[in-house]
């Protein structure tokens, strides 16, 4: 599976957990409501910094975003 989707998958279920919009989180985060959306789709790649910002906004630690893509990108790559 492409890392943008699995990101994307993990963002949108950790904002749906706190019953957050897309609004909500884009703007608790600083960036672009329009970006927010393309991460979620899994059209846009957020860089590092954005998943920090991202995961200070929800409360989480970055590698709740990270470690699972990682891990996914390992198997597509052994």
């Amino acid at each position: 599976m492409d890392t943008k989707i699995i990101i994307g998958k993990l963002l949108r279920k950790k904002r749906l957990e706190k019953s957050w919009t897309q609004e909500k989180l884009s703007s608790e985060a600083g960036i672009n409501n329009r970006f927010l959306q393309k991460i979620e789709a899994g059209d846009r790649t957020p860089s590092i910094i954005t998943v920090f910002k991202l995961s200070l906004a929800l409360g989480i630690l970055p590698d709740t975003l990270i470690t699972p893509t990682w891990k996914e990108w390992k198997k597509e790559h052994k």
